[in-house]
């Protein structure tokens, strides 16, 4: 079904208003931190609902909805429980250190802790592969408007990038944070109708088990298996907490320690409870629609027989939520990819004395450029592997070599320069000849727990027993001290 005129005006308003918002943030900005950590006066509440929004994407709906539909329960087993779990970790590890940090950047304190050279290259490399993170998204997003729309993959695309780009470009994290909220409203009023519609027609969740395939309601499948969970776990640790950059944010931006802490317990409680709101569609589409040949369309096809029941202009309100989850994590992404690229790597490599306003507009000018790197990035995924492979397989297993440095470089202060870039060679090594150089020679591919938990295993030791081998210099050994009185400070 195509849309209707009436839900062409929805998506309309929607998108003005998105824009208006973002246009509005930009009486906010008056300088470089408030541009990108929100002037370190976030309110914990709202940084949560940001975090929160921010781990989602059009990919849970349709990335997650090829394991939903196949697997059942276990899908939420593999989402939400890791999630809740890092992020109760976090809470009482990381995120009061963020604030104390005191950085306008992720990357910013490694100067601090091993040296400019360890920080240069962390930046460089981190914003590398964002943009498989980024493609994933936009190309998630573009089949959820093409099965409802009929637009071009490609169209979609350059749009949802474009809008996206032109209202984080003007507000910096003001900006995201406003319309994350507006979008946290949109996207939860939606799902829990279409919830509402899909339990009542299947009669009830009970009901709903009772009538799909045996093992659909068990916590683990063959799909998703306990040694899998245990790696991804680990991955999940690191991303949620500080290693994709833009979650980092969520926590920094925040004035006080101890509210950073509310914010990742509140964002936790969410993690747990809404994923259901996505997956019980999934669950149900065999039931309310029948087989599906393409299992990434299921939730999108429940989605649209039951909202085009509805009033006019809920199928665009449907669009409109869907763009909110992608445009949050994006939005969050390309604002810190900018902060890092502005302050990490321009101003200490290029411009050391720039003013406020010329790096500001550095900022503004870096939104620009890696917003349309992204959409380069996820025209070219439209040609790869699904949606959850891809991120999966390729953004979840290098993720490790760059964050683990970075999260437990403010944990353990014995490691040197040389272990966080020898934890970073070693790292991408591992992966690189488990994932490629075994196959290679045995014949035998290697599975994500394999090649991923041989990296997570290699960075991280090698970045442990670093510190125990190397011996820092007198300068190294006062310099971590007074960073860790800092980060450790109640």
């Amino acid at each position: 079904m195509l849309l209707q005129n009436a839900d062409y005006v929805v998506i309309l308003i929607y998108t003005i208003l998105v824009s208006a918002i973002g246009y509005y943030a930009k009486s906010k900005v008056k300088n470089m931190e408030d541009y990108f950590a929100g002037g370190k006066s976030v309110p914990w509440w709202m940084a949560a609902i940001s975090h929160h929004m921010s781990g989602y994407s059009a990919f849970a709906f349709v990335g997650h909805a090829t394991v939903a539909y196949m697997s059942g329960f276990s899908i939420w087993t593999f989402f939400a429980v890791p999630i809740f779990v890092a992020m109760i970790i976090g809470a009482y590890t990381w995120a009061p250190k963020w604030v104390r940090l005191n950085v306008i950047t992720p990357v910013e304190y490694l100067e601090e802790r091993f040296d400019l050279k360890t920080r240069k290259l962390f930046a460089w490399s981190g914003i590398g592969i964002k943009f498989i993170d980024e493609g994933v998204k936009l190309y998630s997003l573009s089949i959820i408007v093409h099965v409802v729309s009929g637009f071009p993959l490609e169209f979609t695309i350059i749009a949802c990038g474009l809008v996206t780009m032109l209202y984080i470009m003007f507000g910096g994290l003001w900006a995201t944070m406003l319309t994350d909220f507006m979008q946290f409203v949109v996207q939860f009023g939606t799902s829990f109708v279409l919830v509402y519609l899909v339990l009542n027609a299947v009669g009830g969740w009970s009901n709903m088990w009772d009538n799909l395939p045996a093992g659909h309601s068990s916590l683990f499948s063959d799909a998703i298996s306990p040694g899998f969970m245990i790696v991804y776990l680990f991955v999940i640790i690191l991303s949620y907490n500080g290693g994709t950059w833009g979650l980092a944010q969520r926590f920094y931006s925040i004035g006080k320690p101890s509210d950073a802490k509310k914010a990742a317990i509140l964002s936790a409680l969410l993690y747990l409870i809404y994923p259901l709101a996505i997956y019980v569609p999934i669950w149900s589409a065999r039931l309310v629609i029948g087989e599906i040949e393409n299992p990434e369309q299921a939730y999108v096809l429940v989605a649209q027989k039951f909202f085009s029941q509805l009033t006019p202009g809920m199928i665009g309100l449907f669009v409109s939520s869907i763009f909110a989850a992608t445009m949050s994590m994006i939005s969050a992404d390309l604002n810190s990819l900018s902060a890092v690229f502005t302050k990490d790597i321009y101003q200490r490599s290029f411009s050391a004395n720039a003013s406020e306003n010329k790096l500001v507009k550095i900022g503004m000018i870096s939104t620009i450029v890696f917003g349309l790197l992204t959409i380069v990035s996820a025209l070219i995924t439209i040609h790869l592997e699904g949606a959850f492979n891809t991120m999966v397989e390729w953004y979840a297993a290098i993720l490790g070599p760059i964050s683990i440095p970075l999260l437990f470089g403010m944990i353990f202060r014995k490691p040197t320069w040389r272990g966080a870039i020898y934890s970073w060679a070693a790292g991408f090594s591992a992966f690189v000849f488990v994932k490629y150089g075994i196959p290679l020679i045995t014949g035998f591919p290697t599975t994500f727990e394999f090649y991923t938990g041989a990296e997570l295993i290699v960075s991280f030791s090698v970045f442990y027993f670093e510190g125990l081998i190397s011996k820092q210099t007198n300068e190294e050994v006062e310099r971590v001290d007074k960073l860790f009185k800092r980060i450790r400070r109640q």
